[in-house]
């Protein structure tokens, strides 16, 4: 499920976002961009909107922080892979998340070096149970 991802990308930091939106959209593969959004609640409308196959979506945000829109999006969108993003390291929220039911996370320093690799290994990771 790597070829032609569409992806929805819910961070707090415009600038981020756009960062963000640039490494996906430049991927061989034709992943694009199909929404972005600035908290949690306009996640979970674009989310139940455009159905994304991926959801990148930050953990500390204004209005609905990630951690509450994570079981709202999960129900609006079920069949997307909802990637935590944070600022936080992996011991202090990662676990966490993963339990909330995010099927990856990822820390922000790393975002731009290996971010689609590490989304492909997610990806593939979610798809491994012999329906691919």
């Amino acid at each position: 499920m790597t070829a032609g991802v569409n992806v929805l990308v819910v961070d707090d930091s415009a600038d981020l976002r756009d960062l963000i939106s640039l490494v996906i959209e430049r991927h061989p593969d034709g992943w694009r961009v199909v929404a972005t959004a600035g908290e949690g609640q306009e996640a979970v409308e674009e989310a139940r909107l455009r159905q994304p196959d991926l959801v990148l979506l930050d953990i500390a945000m204004p209005v609905m922080d990630g951690m509450q829109a994570l079981p709202l999006i999960r129900e609006v969108a079920p069949e997307a892979v909802v990637v935590m993003i944070s600022g936080y390291p992996f011991a202090t929220a990662g676990q966490g998340a993963l339990d909330a039911g995010a099927h990856g996370y990822l820390e922000k320093s790393d975002l731009v070096r290996s971010l689609i690799p590490r989304l492909e290994r997610i990806l593939e990771s979610t798809t491994t149970d012999g329906l691919g």
